[in-house]
Order: C-alpha cells, then structure tokens, then sequence
C-alpha cells in the first residue's frame, strides 16, 4: 500500500505459510525514493516476481535498506528517484564486503530490471559489465562406507519406529475387538489409552488437564505419544533415506503431499506412484513437477523377492508409502496433508508437519555424527549434547544429495545442463574422472598418430655413407643393398619421394602395384625422402597454400589437409635456408609435375 502517509507491502509466502508486512517508510530517505523502492520490491515479489519464499523477500528488503543508508549519508542525498546518480550507486558498490558483492549487486539488478524511473546512467552502472566468477564450491560424494553409516542409522530408526507403530496398533485392535480379559493389566491400561489418543487425538486426562496415574504408569505422555505416530527424530530419519534414494532436495521432500496418484491402481509388477512438488526458485512457469517413485525393478525384486526388508530399504514408493501408513494418525488429528507428520511430545498432544534441516543435524548428532564445520569461522557449529564418533562422516543433505546425483549420473528435477556444470562439475571424484577419460581419448589419439610412420627424412651425408658403406647404409634405411641402389639411382622415385617396393603397397594386395595417389606416399610406409626431391615437396606445398584460399575450408581440408600437414612435417626437417635454396633450384618441368599431381592428372582412374 503506497499511499502519502504509508509505504508498506504485504508479502505472502506462495503457499500461505507465511507472510510479512514492510514498512518502508523506516528507510532514511525521501518519501519519493522510499516509494520508489516498494515499487521495486512489490514487482519483485508480486505474483508474476521470482521471490516466492520469505528469505528471498528479507534479503531484497535489508538491501533496499543498506542502500537507503548509503544515500542518506551522501553529501547531497537524493530528494527523488531521477537525482540517484552513479557515484550513488558506485559508493553503495564500496560500501559491500568482497563475500556480499556478487550477490548484492545480482538481487539489486533484479530488482531494477523493470524499473523505468531510474535515470539511464544510473540504470546502466548498476547492469553494466559482469560479475566476478566466484570459485565453485568442492562438495566431495559420501564414500559408499559412509553413506552406509548414516543409512544404517536411518534404517534403525524406521525399523523401530515400524515395529512400535504396528505393535500398537495390534494391540489396540485387540483391545476393540472385546479381547481385553486376555490381555494383562498393563497391556490393557495401554490399549485403554491408546483408545483414547486414536479417537480424540489427546490422551485421557481428568476434568482438571492432569493425566490420570493409571496413564502415567503405562508411559505417561512420553511414552504414550509415540506409539501410534512418528517422533521428530524418526520423522528426519525418513526424509536422511528419501533425499538418498531419489537424490531430491530436502526442502522439496518435506513438502510432499500425502496425496498421490497410482497408474498402476496399485496392480501388477510395475508400481509407481506420482506425486506432486514444487521447487519456487525455478520459477512460476517450472516449478510444479511430478516425482515419480518407483518400486524395483523387476530383476532387482526378483533377487530380493523374499527380502522384504531389503526392498523396503531399496524402493522410493515402499518407503513413502511406508511413511504414508506411519503418519496417518498425526495427519488426521492435525489436518495435515503433507506426508511428513509426527507428534511433538510434550503434555498434551502435538501434531506438527513439515521439517527443518536443523532437525536433521540434531538426529545426526543424537546417533552421534559429528557436526560439520561452520560455513563461517566466525560462527560456531551446534554445540554438542554427546562426544561425536570421529570414525563417522558428519550428516550433510547437500552431500546425500550430490551422491545420488553422481551415482545415478542422471537429472533429478533440472536440466542435464544444470547436472553438469553445477552439481557434477563442483565434484573433485567427477572433475578426476573426466580428465582421465580426456587423458586417455588424447594418448589414444597420440597412439594413432604414432602407429602411422611419417616419411624418413635422409639426409646428404646419409648418401655419402651410402656409396662408402652400402650395406650400413642400407640398413639404416631399412631396405636391402639392390634396393638402396636403386633408390639412389632415383630409379624409384615417385612424385615427392622413392618408393621401396611399389609391389608391396597397403593400398592393394600383396603383388599388385600400387594404384594410390601419389600424395598417399606421404602416410605410405615404403616412402623415402632424399635431399634431391625437395625442391618437388617445396612447390607442392606452396601450391597447396594457394588452393587454400581458393576453395572452401571444407573441400580444401577433405581432398588436401592431411597431406599439407603430413608435407609441412616433412620439409621441417630441412632448415630455412635448405628450402629456400631449394625453391631457387624448382624448374618448369617441377612446377608441370605439381600441377599434374594436385589437378589428378598422374591418379589411375
């Protein structure tokens, strides 16, 4: 409401828990700039604003506030939103600590983005240039050792909470059933009072609220309570195991309906249940979704088809539906709909839904997990009720989340985009992972490279040996003394170097000559380079650079690119001044040569 006397904006969470209302007229600035900023912040939070939680709305608030303080302490405070100037907006950026900076500065853009009273200088240095990038958090999986350690502890939990229910339960149908005279006194004062929880939601009590002594020798409120419903404690054991078997958020678990729907109708070997979530930060367009929580596969219910526990402990819907038939009481007598409901013991009875991760940090440390190190030095960890066990890794759902997510290497409600350049690339195991699989595609590629010999490059002196030392000579080039002869004699040479047997080519079968282009005996393994072919290899290279601008990139790389890399590897091996003698000696009969190889004119066809 913007009004001359009031500035104020009521925000309400999307599901209605919560609300607030913000008062802008505390902020220490003119009223016109006061109402400017609850403009900003309805737009920002309305229903068409990405602020869909109470914590969002608080942030965009307190900037609004520290940004009023920077105004207000400005030589010449702005009496309207058109005199907010850069240097306003270049004091508020040095007024931030490095660590606010970023986040600052990104909230405060979004609360401008529509703003069109902003003069367009100062618009522009609040958007202008990027943010510093900050370093991506490192968030190691859970070892499989130690994801079983919690999952251990979680699974006990549900078990006992699993046997108790159910015990009472038994009991109580017992006791309805009109067996009460087989039952012992205390089974039936138990069952009296169970009686009584189940149909009133409280526990027998006399005119004056006290619980009679009857019901306090059987167990009393503490005792009583959780034996038709889940405990807090159990109510986070159950979500520790969902967030690892469906690598969910926690915030997004907790609020899961106790409604579902069943395509199966609860019938045949594939069942599967929908539900319904939401995750607000995707935005109104995205942020309704259906999980869908499936039982085992049928191979994997095959093996364990006599395992009832083990399927318990494997399958998302057995669990949920578990928590669904452990909840019920609680979702009944408070009017709940959620699925994770429990009683709160205390005197009377207190059905509470919902959860906070706070709670389960206090089961981690009750099944004595150490509490993880403060995000911040400055601020300490819980205190500790009981030593922690040092064998044991602390309880992080970021981390149960993070482990799923690596082990399945598949998207959990986001993009496969958003799998990998968030969740697996934060991941030192994932980031180790992919260098070694680049390292190993590289040396596979070195490899390749390698296992195809480039042309033996000899040398002058190497043809001084040769008429002083045929048989050395000739086995230094692999070939035997007539060979060597010949190739001198450049009796065998093709159009870039000699060849040394043209009848034991790659290119045919074994006997028949050769029928390959003559640029093939630059990847050929008979071919032999001499110091008399380099003026041919020079003009061929230098006819290839100029069809290079001639034809397409595509047309010139399929037909010549293997054979320029292949050339240039070759006249390496000469130095600057060889090849430019060389290019002094090239004749006319060498250029026609060129010419006659790179047109196909020398290619059997």
């Amino acid at each position: 409401m913007v009004t001359p006397e009031t500035c104020t904006v009521l925000f309400t969470e999307e599901k209605g828990h919560r609300s607030r209302l913000y008062d802008f007229t505390k902020l220490p600035v003119a009223a016109d700039v006061q109402r400017w900023m609850a403009r900003c912040f309805a737009r920002a939070t309305g229903p068409r604003g990405g602020a869909k939680r109470l914590n969002t709305a608080n942030s965009y608030y307190m900037l609004f506030a520290h940004l009023s303080r920077v105004l207000a302490s400005a030589q010449h405070p702005p009496a309207t939103v058109g005199q907010i100037a850069p240097a306003h907006i270049a004091a508020f950026r040095l007024s931030l600590t490095p660590a606010s900076l970023n986040n600052s500065i990104h909230r405060l853009r979004t609360l401008v983005r529509q703003d069109d009273e902003l003069p367009a200088g100062t618009r522009r240095c609040i958007c202008a240039g990027r943010l510093p990038r900050r370093p991506v958090a490192k968030i190691l999986a859970y070892t499989e050792q130690e994801r079983q350690q919690i999952l251990g502890a979680a699974r006990a939990d549900i078990r006992k909470a699993r046997d108790r229910i159910h015990g009472a339960r038994e009991l109580l149908d017992r006791y309805r059933r009109g067996e009460a005279a087989r039952l012992d006194q205390r089974e039936r004062r138990t069952a009296q009072a169970l009686d009584v929880l189940d149909r009133t939601g409280d526990l027998p009590r006399h005119d004056c609220g006290a619980i009679p002594d009857w019901a306090q020798d059987v167990g009393g409120a503490h005792g009583l309570l959780p034996m038709l419903c889940l405990t807090r404690m159990e109510a986070a054991a159950f979500a520790v195991l969902l967030v690892d078997m469906t690598g969910e958020n926690f915030g997004t678990i907790i609020d899961w309906p106790a409604a579902h729907f069943r395509p199966d109708g609860g019938l045949g070997d594939q069942a599967v249940a929908l539900v319904e979530e939401t995750k607000p930060r995707r935005g109104p367009n995205r942020e309704h979704m259906v999980a869908a929580l499936e039982d085992l596969p049928g191979e994997v219910a095959g093996v364990l088809a006599d395992d009832g526990e083990s399927r318990l402990f494997r399958s998302p819907l057995r669990a949920y539906s578990l928590l669904l038939d452990l909840t019920s009481l609680a979702r009944r007598r408070g009017g709940f709909d959620v699925a994770f409901a429990y009683v709160a013991i205390s005197g009377a009875a207190k059905w509470r839904a919902g959860m906070n991760s706070f709670y389960v940090g206090r089961w981690a440390e009750d099944h004595g997990f150490p509490q993880p190190p403060p995000s911040r030095p400055d601020r300490p960890g819980m205190p500790r009720s009981a030593p922690a066990d040092t064998a044991k890794p602390p309880v992080l759902l970021l981390r149960l989340r993070q482990t799923a997510i690596e082990r399945g290497r598949r998207p959990i409600a986001h993009s496969r985009d958003t799998m990998n350049d968030h969740y697996l690339r934060r991941s030192p195991q994932v980031v180790k992972e992919s260098q070694d699989i680049v390292r190993e595609a590289l040396n596979d590629e070195i490899a390749k490279a390698r296992s195809v010999q480039g042309i033996p490059v000899f040398t002058p002196d190497f043809l001084v040996r040769a008429g002083t030392d045929p048989a050395g000579a000739a086995a230094e080039m692999g070939v035997d003394a007539m060979t060597l002869k010949r190739i001198v004699a450049r009796e065998q040479d093709t159009v870039l170097a000699s060849c040394t047997d043209h009848l034991g080519s790659p290119h045919n079968e074994p006997g028949d000559p050769c029928g390959a282009s003559f640029l093939a005996c630059l990847r050929c393994p008979n071919a032999r380079a001499l110091p008399h072919q380099l003026p041919v290899q020079v003009v061929v290279h230098d006819h290839l650079k100029t069809l290079r601008a001639d034809l397409s990139p595509q047309a010139w790389e399929h037909r010549f690119g293997e054979a320029f890399s292949r050339l240039t590897s070759l006249l390496s091996h000469y130095t600057p001044e060889d090849r430019a003698s060389a290019r002094d000696r090239v004749t006319p009969e060498d250029r026609h040569l060129a010419g006659d190889l790179l047109s196909g004119r020398l290619d059997l066809r």
